[in-house]
């Protein structure tokens, strides 16, 4: 019976490892499989990961995804067909309703509820302190104006937010609101 003890004892001291610390002893038990093949997947998936969204330049870039989301492209084209018509648009009756609500939340506080002017130019009338084309309208949005307080709006609403607000501007033009700022700039048609 000894035997069988020592053979038992010897056993589990080959599992023991060598060194000690304040009288514990430390078992050598091999890693999991499981936890191997786990941890070496993840390896993998990150290589897959690294080059197929920042290696590999036509796949799936999270940017482009991101951009797309808030309505952002990387040309100024309407959905890839060509360029954007706002003489088409002008009675487009969902763009300018986006357009509104687009204003309402975060233009109205400087050009006034109806485009009237406040800390901002009167929108409703034919004066332009920029050229009074649909594109300049466009780009002041885009870059804003920061010498006047005005923050580019390019990243918080997105090409096609931007869009429909030129329409919604254009829309509002001669719809003389009551206590409208004085005139600013050239006079002229938004064209």
């Amino acid at each position: 019976m000894t035997n069988d003890n020592d053979k038992k004892e010897n056993e589990k001291n080959k599992k023991l490892l060598d060194h000690d610390f304040d009288g514990i002893k430390e078992y050598d038990n091999p890693t999991p499989f499981w936890f191997q093949i786990l941890f070496y997947g993840t390896i993998i998936f990150a290589a897959i990961y690294l080059f197929y969204y920042h290696i590999y330049k036509n796949g799936h870039p999270l940017k482009d995804e991101y951009l797309a989301s808030v309505g952002q492209n990387n040309s100024n084209s309407n959905n890839g067909s060509g360029d954007f018509n706002y003489a088409e648009n002008i009675k487009n009756k969902e763009m300018i309703d986006q357009g509104k609500q687009a204003y309402d939340t975060n233009c109205a506080s400087c050009h006034g509820l109806q485009g009237q002017g406040g800390v901002g130019p009167n929108l409703t009338d034919d004066y332009w302190i920029i050229d009074n084309t649909y594109v300049a309208v466009e780009k002041v949005i885009d870059v804003g104006v920061p010498e006047k307080g005005m923050p580019g709006w390019k990243t918080i609403l997105g090409d096609k937010k931007i869009k429909a607000l030129v329409v919604y501007i254009a829309s509002i033009q001669g719809s003389n609101p009551p206590n409208p700022k004085k005139p600013e700039g050239k006079e002229g048609k938004l064209h």
